[in-house]
């Protein structure tokens, strides 16, 4: 059977975000396991198209989630970034009362 998710990579960027917002892209590609070309990629996307914001301190970057902002498709765009996360998050944390299996958005895959 394929390997695949449910979450693209910039959903699944986006939920790292969040949940670590002091995250550098080395370490975003190494949760995700992707490169780091690849989460810069995606981090692009996501900053264009208003998901993501950035802010610089020094010589770090901070990357934080636009939660208000409007899914981008379909049946969906009158639901926001941030309710998605929110959904996450919770389905995340009565996984981790409950002692279940390690999930997907714990980024892993």
């Amino acid at each position: 059977m394929a390997d695949w998710s449910l979450l693209t990579n910039h959903g699944r960027l986006l939920l790292a975000i969040e949940n670590e917002p002091g995250l550098r892209v080395r370490e975003m590609a190494d949760r995700l396991e992707l490169s780091e070309r690849g989460v810069a990629l995606i981090l692009r996307d996501l900053r264009e198209a208003g998901y993501v914001t950035s802010r610089r301190e020094g010589r770090r970057v901070f990357y934080s989630v636009v939660p208000d902002k409007p899914m981008r498709r379909g049946s969906l765009r009158h639901q926001t970034v941030g309710q998605l996360l929110r959904l996450l998050a919770s389905a995340e944390s009565s996984r981790r009362r409950k002692g279940g299996p390690r999930s997907e958005t714990q980024l892993g895959t």
